[in-house]
């Protein structure tokens, strides 16, 4: 617990705060996430080490909020950050100092934790917002969101993807045993042992999400690729459904054989089936490689921002 300046109290919460939680947010943000924080909730008490949430108290009820999970892996980082992907303070509190707390703490626990920055996103258009996170340390990060609708496939003239695909290239969705091969392909790829983080990913996409869409490619009986992605019905204040694809491999040899594009091509089908509005990714600017893939696949740049707070 933390006194903040002006004796209010910094406290964690959790699934007993969720009708709060989901009230305040809807009263700031105009939306009803509880869906959202429901899952948020319940994947925290599974795993508390991989979430931060915290609220300011006044006078024995919450004013504020904030909160982020831990990403160690996710989109080619080798990093441990804290994404803050919800956040909110009630209209009366606001312009008193509460969001600076709450980020102060964020700040603070996250680098208790190891963790090497914040990161976070937000629309061009919301000069307040930004204004916010720039007060806070947060500046524009070299990392591109970039995005892409799912296909309509009621309409047979939007289904650019099959000329992508390979017949050979069996594409299925990704099962517990596939963990091995996976982290043997990336290892391959990065040249690190990320057997921990994959663990977490597979227990993430398999038993948490509430859709599972993450992929495996296969030539000739032989796992050859492998699309990590799941559905987000809420973050960062979005109300459309949106997959996320976090992360991607290909083994070096079947690169030229359209593996990737034979995944995506499948993703982007169930996701049409599945009535998700579109999906997303982050990629280092530099990384042309993927950025070449991704727009080969259709993606564009986001209408948000990147951004990140380092604490090195």
């Amino acid at each position: 617990m933390v006194e903040s300046t002006y004796n209010a109290r910094i406290e964690p919460i959790g699934a007993e705060s969720l009708d709060t939680v989901v009230e305040l947010d809807q009263l700031t943000n105009g939306n009803c996430r509880r869906d959202f924080f429901s899952r948020r909730f319940e994947a925290q008490e599974k795993h508390p080490e991989a979430f931060i949430s915290v609220a300011e108290i006044q006078t024995g009820s919450i004013v504020g909020f904030a909160c982020c999970h831990m990403l160690h892996g996710e989109f080619g980082s080798n990093e441990l950050i804290a994404v803050v992907d919800a956040m909110a303070v009630g209209p009366h509190s606001q312009r008193h100092g509460v969001g600076h707390e709450l980020m102060q703490h964020l700040v603070t626990e996250t680098r208790n934790r190891g963790g090497k920055g914040l990161q976070t996103q937000a629309g061009w258009n919301q000069p307040e917002v930004l204004d916010f996170f720039s007060s806070t340390g947060f500046s524009l990060t070299p990392r591109l969101i970039l995005e892409r609708p799912t296909p309509d496939y009621s309409d047979p003239t939007s289904n650019d993807f099959d000329d992508l695909s390979q017949d050979k290239v069996l594409v299925r969705s990704l099962a517990k045993a596939d963990l091995d091969q996976v982290v043997r392909i990336d290892r391959k790829i990065t040249g690190q042992d990320r057997q921990i983080y994959f663990q977490r990913k597979f227990e993430e996409v398999l038993f948490e999400s509430g859709v599972r869409i993450s992929l495996i490619a296969e030539i000739d009986d032989m796992v050859t690729g492998f699309m990590m992605a799941r559905v987000d019905f809420g973050e960062f204040g979005r109300t459309a459904s949106e997959a996320v694809i976090d992360t991607l491999g290909v083994t070096k040899a079947f690169r030229s054989q359209n593996v990737g594009h034979a995944m995506m091509a499948q993703l982007l089908a169930n996701l049409a089936s599945l009535q998700v509005d579109s999906v997303r990714s982050e990629v280092e600017w530099s990384n042309f490689g993927m950025l070449g893939f991704l727009d080969s696949c259709g993606f564009v740049p986001s209408q948000r921002l990147a951004l990140s707070c380092s604490l090195d």
